[in-house]
């Protein structure tokens, strides 16, 4: 009738607003992976541990809960920024694993018909004294166990590489030295059944640096996956690494993805545990990952399972690998929900975390020399992917370093 009179059509009927629930559960998730991804990653074996372990509870049920949630967003678009917070935060983890659930238990020291006996130790077992005497009488005890007949096949022939790498799980597991050995024999494992076979690669990380690029399938990494493995060194002489999250091109399968990533990450952990025997200082990764670009083309279930398992392989088989993790280009509410969270986490999570905005070179500038912030702000995706390399050459040990990189 109101048409007949004014001679307008009528206006179309508003859409429904969007349902509650979704979004609500959503939203739920989001607050539930930024919080337990933060505290598991950091989450120690003291007064920490209780909140930690609620906190990793929650995040079982978020991620049991998160298929039905993603397919509820995907279908209301006003959800889309919840869902680029669920993405972002699982992204956080797929280089450095954020989710050692089993770092969660507390430590205790061996009870002495537990402890595994050996000779006593010295201090150049582990490479130079970077082990507290507890550590370094575990340490000793686990590597002559693992001498003692049938030695695991891929265990490392240079015994102060292997108490690098034993130090790494008591740091991160305590000072149950059958414990250790448990942990240490199910990464060895792991790693001979999932890795691809990379001998010219392991031979090349004992001498130098390598790039991205020089992995398997690495030169398809550039245009789809670009990730920085060596970026110069932080001011506190921790190695960085930079993952252009926001860049990736996610594969219609992971026939490609699974063996340049795997062994990029095994590659560099021995790179860095090389570089912990040879400077006395057990190495850890600063590590920097980009959201720029990030959307929901980065939302599909190849790159969730791809996700997950890095995320799950890395903690329990790389533990103790990074000092400190930082995001930048961060969407404005994801950096808006980590500074009001800020403010009650303990100080051990805030020094190894920050999550960062477009804003973010002055606080970079604090952490990072010049030198390191151009692969952040200026190399391209392909040049970042062949880091170190700079115009031919590699760049710099740090300062008081006594070897050179090649």
């Amino acid at each position: 009738a109101l048409a007949r009179v004014t001679g307008r059509s009528p206006a179309p009927p508003l859409p429904p607003p969007p349902p509650a629930f979704p979004i609500a559960v959503a939203a739920a998730a989001t607050v539930a992976l930024v919080v337990a991804a933060l505290f598991i990653m950091v989450g120690r074996r003291r007064k920490e541990y209780v909140l930690a372990s609620v906190l990793a509870s929650s995040w079982r049920v978020a991620n049991v809960a998160l298929l039905p949630v993603l397919l509820l967003t995907v279908a209301e678009p006003r959800a889309s920024p919840l869902l680029l917070g669920v993405m972002a935060v699982a992204s956080l983890g797929a280089a450095s694993c954020l989710i050692g659930t089993a770092s969660l238990r507390p430590a205790k020291s061996a009870p002495p018909s537990r402890a595994l006996s050996a000779p006593s130790p010295t201090p150049d077992d582990c490479g130079g004294g970077m082990a507290t005497p507890d550590e370094l009488a575990v340490i000793y005890a686990v590597k002559h166990s693992l001498r003692q007949s049938p030695p695991p096949p891929n265990l490392p022939e240079d015994g102060k590489v292997v108490a690098v790498q034993l130090l790494r799980v008591v740091r991160e597991h305590g000072t149950d030295a059958r414990a250790v050995e448990r942990v240490y024999r199910r990464a060895l494992a792991w790693k001979r059944d999932n890795l691809p076979d990379k001998p010219e690669l392991d031979a090349l990380a004992e001498s130098r640096w390598l790039c991205a690029a020089e992995m398997p399938h690495g030169e398809w990494a550039v245009g789809h996956w670009p990730i920085g493995f060596h970026c110069g060194y932080s001011k506190s002489g921790s190695p960085v690494k930079i993952e252009r999250l926001g860049a990736c091109a996610p594969p219609s399968d992971t026939k490609l993805l699974y063996p340049y990533y795997l062994a990029l990450v095994d590659t560099l952990q021995r790179r860095l545990d090389r570089t912990s025997v040879t400077s006395g200082r057990l190495q850890q990764t600063y590590e920097l990952f980009d959201l720029a670009g990030l959307g929901t083309h980065m939302v599909t279930f190849t790159t969730l399972s791809f996700t997950k398992d890095v995320m799950l392989a890395f903690a329990t088989h790389y533990p103790s690998s990074f000092s400190k993790a930082v995001v930048i280009n961060a969407p404005s509410f994801m950096e808006r929900l980590y500074r009001i969270l800020s403010t009650v986490l303990p100080a051990s999570v805030k020094a190894k975390v920050s999550i960062l905005g477009a804003e973010y070179e002055a606080e970079l500038a604090n952490d990072l020399t010049p030198e390191t912030l151009y692969w952040v702000t200026t190399a391209s995706h392909a040049q970042l992917c062949r880091a170190p390399f700079r115009d031919g050459a590699a760049l710099a040990q740090p300062a008081g370093s006594s070897r050179a990189v090649r």
